[in-house]
């Protein structure tokens, strides 16, 4: 009878650990910092590939800057005990053009993201972080951008 006790409240301690680890890497009532990191992700993925030598600096610089976001939002779903693995698969796209605007598109969903509000204290400082890095990656594709419009009305 004792044992049968002593395995009862074991296995309602598993349950109970089995429960909190399930909600640790479920996202909770902020999981907006997570959709952001995803987005981030993807377009840097989306910022690999073949480009002229002066539209890659301004790509290697804003993907220097969407890793600095990354960190940022890790830190912030550290605090919160969220999960964090890589979710990314970006779509090809061969095309300047479609490349450029799906970067955008990214960066600024992952900021809109962030605007949501946040309830943890802790990860308010790194939301903050992240924000600065997004809005320099956003300026240095949109630099990216005009240097590989100019070069192709240039005809290089």
């Amino acid at each position: 009878m004792r044992t049968l006790q002593n395995l009862l409240i074991v296995a309602g301690g598993l349950a109970l650990l089995a429960q909190g680890t399930a909600l640790a890497d479920t996202p909770g009532h902020h999981p907006h910092y997570l959709h952001a990191r995803g987005d981030l992700q993807e377009a840097r993925a989306l910022l690999r590939g073949p480009m002229p030598p002066n539209v890659q600096a301004d790509l290697q610089a804003a993907d220097h800057e969407i890793e600095g976001a990354i960190q940022e939002l890790n830190r912030a779903a550290w605090a919160d005990a969220k999960d964090v693995m890589s979710r990314a698969h970006p779509d090809s796209h061969p095309d300047p053009v479609g490349r450029f605007r799906n970067l955008m598109k990214l960066l600024t969903r992952a900021r809109k993201d962030l605007a949501a509000e946040e309830d943890n204290p802790a990860a308010m400082g790194w939301r903050d972080g992240a924000y600065r890095h997004i809005d320099a990656a956003i300026s240095f594709v949109r630099r990216g951008a005009t240097d590989a419009h100019y070069d192709r009305q240039l005809g290089w």
